[in-house]
């Protein structure tokens, strides 16, 4: 049997490890968009509040680490564009190298996550409005607050995310931004 996850972070990598505990033999193979795996989300907002100085404990596993322990293959950067139920294949893009290639699958599992909803406003796209998604946003939103060194923040959404990034940003080693 051949399974095929689509998305590498909490849902898809618990997925295919609970698949690989319940068939030794099954081949497992992951494909991921983003170029992390199985991170913390909930710890983004720390990292970026200097509670968490190293993105290494937000990413304690790399497809090596569920090569080793679960045989289970995961392909960073891969995005899934296009799936046909009928003939149980999905078309992939190598984001690194721009091929495009199909894959078939006897079972499929979608754990692709949320989108960040950003909405129509009027400068939602310039250089210092982020969303904090995955590490890569972290990332980008460390290095515009040392390049820049802003004295304030607005965070639009209230939920876990939003409110830990409120609460680190105000007491971050940034100082006072939210």
């Amino acid at each position: 049997m051949r399974i095929i996850v689509i998305g590498a972070v909490a849902a898809g990598t618990s997925a295919a490890a609970k698949a690989r505990r319940n068939d030794e033999d099954s081949e497992i193979v992951i494909y991921e968009r983003d170029q992390d795996i199985s991170y913390s989300g909930c710890g983004m907002p720390y990292y970026i509040g200097g509670e968490v100085e190293d993105k290494e404990e937000l990413t304690p596993r790399d497809p090596e680490f569920f090569k080793k322990k679960y045989n289970i293959d995961i392909h960073i950067s891969h995005e899934v564009f296009d799936l046909d139920t009928s003939k149980k294949t999905i078309t992939v893009k190598n984001l690194s190298s721009n091929e495009i290639f199909e894959d078939h699958y006897d079972r499929l599992v979608i754990a692709t996550g949320a989108v960040s909803v950003m909405p129509p406003i009027e400068g939602i796209h310039q250089k210092h409005v982020f969303a904090l998604r995955n590490i890569q946003d972290m990332l980008k939103i460390t290095g515009f607050i040392d390049s820049n060194k802003p004295k304030s923040a607005i965070i639009i959404g209230s939920g876990f995310i939003g409110l830990e990034l409120c609460e680190n940003l105000k007491r971050c080693r940034y100082g006072n931004l939210c």
